[in-house]
């Protein structure tokens, strides 16, 4: 099974089974941008971050503080996470949900493409 198939199938399957949840956001924005060639999504995202512009319900300060607010525990645990795996506090700069927001799509797209290790 090629690693296109697969990973639509890991995709798809996180949707199915936790609807709410990061991976579940990371996913469908990867499904719906990644029709052909679905590990382009995770190449662009990493590369280029959502900074670019390319994850569309996380452009606008409105948008991404409802993400943040909405997501918050599971921001908050990958924080300390990364926090300890780092030894000293992130830098967040600028509106502070907006950098929390993009952080915590990318780490989790991140945690996908280093599952299936995609190159980026």
């Amino acid at each position: 099974m090629s690693i296109q198939v697969q990973l639509k199938k890991y995709l798809k399957n996180i949707i199915k089974e936790q609807p709410v949840s990061l991976e579940a956001e990371v996913a469908m924005e990867a499904l719906e941008y990644g029709c052909q060639d679905i590990t382009s999504f995770f190449s662009d995202l990493l590369r280029y971050g959502c900074q670019s512009g390319m994850i569309g319900k996380l452009i606008y300060y409105a948008d991404t503080h409802t993400f943040y607010d909405k997501y918050y525990y599971d921001i908050e645990e990958m924080r300390c996470e990364l926090e300890d795996s780092l030894g000293e506090p992130l830098q967040p700069k600028g509106d502070l949900k907006n950098w929390f927001a993009w952080l915590a799509f990318e780490e989790t797209a991140r945690k996908i493409a280093d599952k299936f290790e995609l190159d980026w």
